[in-house]
């Protein structure tokens, strides 16, 4: 087999047309006069075969060698031919533009989350505190103030806790109340992943006529907790940001999330089938321990009726229930409390 093309010898800038012959297994190119290049086709390094441009090969000694036609196709890429093809097909190409969407989401809204699901029965219980203890650090210092409720408001508050928990039957070193006041989330209350709650000032005031309301409302913070939901959103977070990283090529993401592991549960909003999971948590303890689903009804309609005075009289975001912004409708949540008794 002869081929033409242009030799580049090596540390110069000279170059020649030549001919070059491939014979069993070998190739020979012989330029300026006496000089030749010889060597085996298996001892050729060769470019990356991209269609419409000639692969070029390179010899050991230094001398590179360009065909003159870009279809041609080295014996050693001989395996490459058909991807050539398939690159040249239209069909394909398009079918690929087409299917390349549908396989990431595939990937980020099914296969990961499934994955994350599968991964937090195997978060070691030190890494789920060192989370929730850096995640509650950074919203003290940002968000949270001391409690401005009288000492036997707060005494009542952890009475109604403590029973909580024991009826529910539930550890203490397991699970921790505090009580704080913040300007930022009004009135809420939030879940940690290792266990601690924090509830607010105001959320005390808004149902302080309705201690059974209260209970409510901590049952659904345990529900979080017990359904590992930060730990969820976390491993959904990483195992995205994985696959991210191998589709795109950029493997710096993965570091800078385990950095910053404590901002992504603090800034983490649950998904709705994650809301009515703790909210189911919160029903069926409410039952199971004689009080009436109603309560925690009673506490959602609370949190309503503050949410639609405050859009009322100011037009100010993030400042006012952030908690009613992360779930969902709340009159569905109302309707379902109060239906379930019925069950």
């Amino acid at each position: 087999m002869r081929v033409c093309g242009q030799l580049y010898p090596f540390s110069s800038s000279a170059s020649y047309e030549v001919e070059a012959l491939i014979d069993n297994g070998q190739i020979h190119i012989s330029y300026d006069l006496n000089r030749a290049v010889r060597c085996s086709l298996d001892s050729l390094s060769l470019s990356t075969p991209i269609p419409g441009v000639a692969t070029q090969a390179s010899f050991p000694s230094g001398e590179r060698f360009v065909p003159h036609s870009s279809d041609f196709v080295w014996p050693a890429h001989k395996k490459h031919k058909g991807i050539a093809k398939l690159e040249r097909h239209y069909v394909m190409i398009f079918s690929a533009l087409l299917l390349t969407p549908l396989l990431i989401y595939a990937l980020l809204f099914k296969v990961v989350p499934s994955t994350a699901v599968w991964l937090v029965d195997y978060v070691p219980e030190s890494v789920v505190d060192t989370m929730g203890q850096q995640s509650m650090y950074l919203i003290e210092e940002n968000f949270l103030s001391e409690s401005e409720l009288p000492p036997e408001t707060q005494s009542q508050i952890h009475l109604i806790w403590d029973e909580a928990l024991a009826a529910v039957a539930l550890s203490k070193e397991r699970y921790q109340l505090d009580i704080y006041a913040s300007e930022h989330f009004g009135a809420n209350a939030f879940a940690l992943p290792h266990g601690q709650i924090v509830i607010t000032d105001d959320l005390i005031e808004a149902l302080a006529d309705n201690p059974n309301a209260i209970r409510a409302v901590f049952l659904h913070e345990i529900g979080h907790v017990e359904g590992k939901h930060s730990i969820r959103l976390a491993a959904q977070a990483f195992a995205g940001t994985i696959a991210m990283s191998f589709i795109f090529g950029d493997m710096e993401g993965i570091l800078e999330l385990i950095i910053g592991s404590g901002n992504l549960i603090m800034g983490a909003q649950f998904s709705q089938k994650m809301e009515w999971e703790a909210d189911e948590f919160a029903l069926q303890r409410l039952t199971h321990i004689g009080h009436s689903s109603a309560d925690f009804a009673d506490a959602l309609k609370r949190l309503k009726a503050l949410s639609e005075a405050q859009d009322s009289t100011s037009e100010e975001d993030g400042t006012w229930l952030e908690y009613l912004s992360t779930h969902p409708s709340l009159d569905e949540r109302i309707k379902h409390a109060q239906t379930y008794q019925t069950k």
